[in-house]
């Protein structure tokens, strides 16, 4: 039985469903989006496309108190033994990110002669 197959159907919804939300997400803030694993295709790059990058969605039902931020902080860094440090913002904030750095590319490119 493959893995996908093992987990419940409820648990599978419920991942679908945060993909389509970060796709939605991504979309409203007018980037290019894309769910990479309809229907379980497994699709070995990620669950989904934006702007050419490739994510995994993980939902659980409980995320770590480490991974969240506290105090007025607006992510947490983290970093595994031997790995390089990651950080955990909300999607909401990294779109704006992403999409303000392509505003910012398109302005340089109006901008030059070719």
């Amino acid at each position: 039985m493959t893995d996908h197959k093992k987990q419940g159907r409820r648990n599978r919804q419920r991942g679908a469903e945060l993909q389509r939300e970060a796709v939605n997400m991504a979309k409203e803030m007018g980037l290019e989006a894309f769910n990479r694993d309809r229907g379980g295709a497994q699709c070995p790059e990620g669950d989904v496309e934006i702007e050419g990058q490739y994510y995994g969605c993980k939902r659980k039902k409980v995320t770590p108190a480490y991974l969240k931020p506290e105090k007025q902080e607006s992510g947490v860094i983290h970093r595994e033994d031997g790995q390089e440090p990651q950080i955990t913002i909300p999607l909401k904030n990294y779109l704006f990110l992403i999409n303000r750095l392509n505003e910012s590319i398109e302005a340089l490119h109006d901008n030059q002669p070719f």
